[in-house]
């Protein structure tokens, strides 16, 4: 009896282990939600062309056509704008690849247009591709006018958990952008000093040496280097005990992380050629699990009448390429990536606010500050941008008014004022969650006060897409 029981058992659990596995094969995800990333843009003045999103919540599973309609207000296709892909009868038909996460459509001024700026279009999203929902902003007003927004919500578009993108953020234009973090890795100030900084995005690192010949600088250069050279490296060192005395002078391998640009990992540019030193060059690692590493390169930087003259090479080569870089005040920067030269990064100088990244902050264990990576790092532009925290225990987000600016002091300012105060928890797959007791007033360079809190770290419970609403508080003048 024992023993039908017994194998009558095992024939009922195996049923039921089936039973379940085909529940699980047939589990329905949950709905792909489609969206413009925001429901209101404006076409300033000095642009000719602005590039318009819709997001999805995950990837798409099967490639399709994507469907968008136009309403024209005081404005006709051909003669006052065009889109990229061209539209026919009000309808623009945008190919959507499988695996994709988002689609987007240009939109480009004619030639010598002349507006009299109450134009608008308004974008709908007509058809979608098969299994995808339409959900939030099915609607964009484009106007053709510089707007100041009055309020908005925003999904951070950081790509996921491998958060692969950094965004800028522009409040008052309503508008996010994002950038790969690997598509670049050096930038180059535009300002008066001879500056250049690491992309932090990709825990790149430097290190100098003592040569000013590139050619002169092999992998013997690299053998202290190679175990030292690296966050993991970093990291692993302090959890030695006692920590090896190169820990403490680690911090000098990243740039600042305030963003004081006297205080960069490679130093000012000089005008005395001889004193400008070969840079050995940890890259870091780009999105993916796990990281896979950018690999290292010898550089040397010297300045020319307008700008920059880099010098790059891979570690062993005994020839290199030379990139020319010149100053540009509109940007606060100019980008070079080692793989494609001189390339189109942050956009110009006052039309961004704050920027979401990963980022190369640092901390103290107790050896002095180290280098450290956080994710969800939020950065404030270091051109004309302040802001200042606001605990709600104070006053609360909803009932903070324009009489609250007065007696409001912003302090001290830095790129890392937000920074990672905004959420709790640690690194990308510990426990953290936004913090609930604070929010944020901030100052962008035309005077525009905003009010914003956060409301969600993760979207669908994937870190890499945070959430935040905002509101005008008081226009500039």
């Amino acid at each position: 009896m024992n023993t039908f029981f017994k194998s009558t058992g095992s024939v009922a659990l195996a049923a039921a282990l089936v039973l379940l596995a085909a529940c699980k094969e047939d589990a329905q995800l949950p709905d792909n939600l489609v969206a413009f990333q925001a429901s209101e843009l404006g076409f300033a003045d000095t642009e000719t062309q602005l590039e318009i999103t819709i997001t999805f919540s995950r990837e798409v599973a099967a490639a399709g056509n994507l469907t968008i309609g136009i309403t024209e207000n005081g404005l006709q296709y051909g003669s006052d704008y065009t889109t990229a892909p061209a539209a026919s009868a009000n309808l623009i038909t945008i190919p959507v690849a499988k695996g994709s996460t988002q689609a987007s459509f240009t939109v480009s001024k004619a030639e010598a247009v002349l507006l009299d700026g109450d134009e608008t279009l308004v974008f709908s999203i007509a058809q979608l591709p098969a299994a995808l929902v339409l959900a939030g902003r099915t609607q964009l007003t484009l106007a053709f006018a510089e707007i100041v927004a009055a309020a908005g919500s925003m999904e951070i578009n950081g790509g996921g958990a491998t958060y692969p993108h950094k965004v800028f953020i522009d409040l008052s234009a309503n508008r996010q952008i994002a950038v790969n973090r690997t598509a670049w890795d050096l930038g180059f100030y535009s300002g008066e000093e001879f500056r250049v900084i690491l992309n932090s995005s990709n825990t790149m690192m430097a290190a100098v040496t003592d040569k000013t010949d590139l050619a002169t600088v092999t992998n013997a250069d690299t053998a202290l280097l190679r175990n030292r050279l690296s966050s993991d490296a970093v990291f692993a060192a302090i959890n030695s005990s006692p920590a090896p005395e190169w820990v403490a002078g680690s911090i000098n391998w990243i740039d600042d992380p305030a963003g004081d640009l006297t205080k960069t990992a490679i130093a000012p540019v000089s005008a005395t050629v001889s004193e400008n030193k070969v840079y050995i060059i940890n890259r870091g690692a780009g999105p993916g699990s796990p990281a896979p590493a950018l690999g290292w390169k010898k550089i040397r930087v010297l300045r020319t009448a307008s700008g920059y003259t880099l010098q790059h090479a891979d570690i062993n080569a005994t020839t290199f390429t030379e990139v020319q870089v010149q100053k540009n005040s509109t940007y606060e920067f100019q980008y070079v990536s080692f793989a494609s030269g001189v390339v189109a990064v942050e956009p110009a100088r006052t039309r961004w606010d704050l920027a979401w990244t990963g980022f190369h902050n640092s901390t103290n264990f107790g050896t002095g500050p180290i280098p450290y990576y956080y994710q969800d790092i939020i950065l404030q532009n270091r051109a004309g941008v302040e802001t200042v925290q606001v605990l709600t225990s104070t006053k609360t987000y909803e009932a903070f008014s324009e009489a609250d600016l007065t007696g409001l002091s912003f302090g001290v300012q830095s790129q890392i004022n937000i920074g990672p105060n905004w959420r709790s928890g640690g690194g990308p797959t510990s426990a953290a969650a936004i913090r609930t007791d604070r929010f944020y007033v901030i100052k962008d360079a035309d005077g525009n006060y905003y009010k914003l809190k956060f409301t969600a770290l993760t979207t669908g419970g994937e870190r890499g897409k945070p959430q935040f609403e905002f509101a005008l508080v008081k226009k500039g003048v």
